[in-house]
């Protein structure tokens, strides 16, 4: 049996299954049925019963700690609660536990193992609509309001600069002697320059006005099924500023051939739940630019050569600099 940092990540994911298997019996349900539909940072499987289809996660990368599903978890719940906003819902643990954790032999450790109800549909993203983007803007609008009332279990992580996530998880190595290679030709200067403009917009942020935030509601983090829009993957539930997450939820169409109609669409949802939360001209396109610079730094901890990355990445960079550069 081979070791667990030898395989590939397919490799990984396929010996988790018996993970999966395990944890199931710490929940209230009696699968048939177990299979694979997705992985990443996370393993998703689909939990067939005989009351309906569930998804298990599973913390692959455990890129997340207990206290940041304590956090998403919790909102959920409230949202659940207090709200008639279309989320995921997650089936606690027989024990009342939001989540598990569970081992498997050849597996290292423990994984974090969360269950949801399934979320039908296909995403948003697969197919961007100007009725789909106005419905993701009523939802991005209503977890808004929700989100600036909600006192959550722990601080969530604060995006208060470019590079916020934890160094434990993200640590920021694109300044590493090592990856000096990756930025010649004149990357290095767009790379610091676009730096130090993106962290004006950060300045000019009211830290009052900080709050939680979905922090990934993007297009494939929401399915389409008839009529409906449901969100789901709050893992990453950030203090911030609405701003901030419009941005996020915008960034992954700009270069959309339809990006200026989403965009309306996206915008006139959102006004009609509450105040459209851009303040200046620009203000959007600099934090998609920090997203950027930020995912910069992403793909070279995920990735053993993140070139492919980079040859979007700087001329999405460079295109904001000279629009915004100022």
């Amino acid at each position: 049996m081979r070791d667990w940092e030898t395989l590939t990540e397919t490799g990984q994911i396929r010996r988790l299954r018996a993970l999966a298997a395990g944890a199931l019996s710490e929940f209230p349900i009696e699968p048939i049925g177990l299979r694979l539909v997705g992985g990443f940072t996370n393993v998703i499987f689909r939990v067939d019963t005989d009351d309906g289809p569930y998804a298990l996660r599973i913390d692959l990368h455990q890129d997340h700690s207990d206290e940041h599903v304590d956090i998403e978890l919790a909102w959920l719940e409230a949202l659940a609660r207090e709200t008639d906003l279309d989320v995921v819902r997650f089936v606690p643990a027989s024990d009342g536990r939001g989540y598990v954790h569970a081992s498997a032999p050849d597996v290292p450790g423990e994984r974090r193992c969360v269950l949801f109800e399934w979320v039908p549909g296909r995403i948003l993203g697969a197919s961007p609509t100007e009725v789909g983007f106005r419905q993701l803007g009523k939802l991005s609008a209503g977890l808004h309001v929700h989100g600036a009332e909600f006192t959550p279990p722990h601080p969530p992580m604060a995006w208060d600069r470019v590079f916020y996530w934890d160094e434990s998880v993200d640590p920021v190595v694109i300044f590493h002697p090592e990856m000096a290679h990756y930025f010649t030709g004149g990357r290095q200067e767009i790379l610091d320059r676009s730096i130090e403009v993106v962290e004006g917009a950060f300045a000019r942020l009211d830290p009052s006005e900080a709050q939680v935030i979905h922090g990934d509601l993007h297009p494939d983090n929401v399915h389409t099924y008839r009529g409906r829009l449901i969100g789901f993957d709050f893992e990453d539930v950030t203090w911030g500023h609405r701003v901030q997450d419009v941005a996020i939820t915008l960034f992954y169409e700009r270069n959309h051939p339809s990006y200026p109609s989403l965009r309306a669409a996206f915008e006139e949802g959102y006004r009609s739940v509450a105040p459209w939360p851009v303040t200046y001209d620009g203000e959007l396109d600099h934090f998609m630019a920090a997203r950027t610079i930020s995912f910069v730094n992403y793909v070279a901890n995920l990735h053993d050569d993140p070139s492919d990355y980079y040859e979007i990445a700087f001329p999405r960079l460079e295109a904001f600099l000279s629009t915004w550069d100022r």
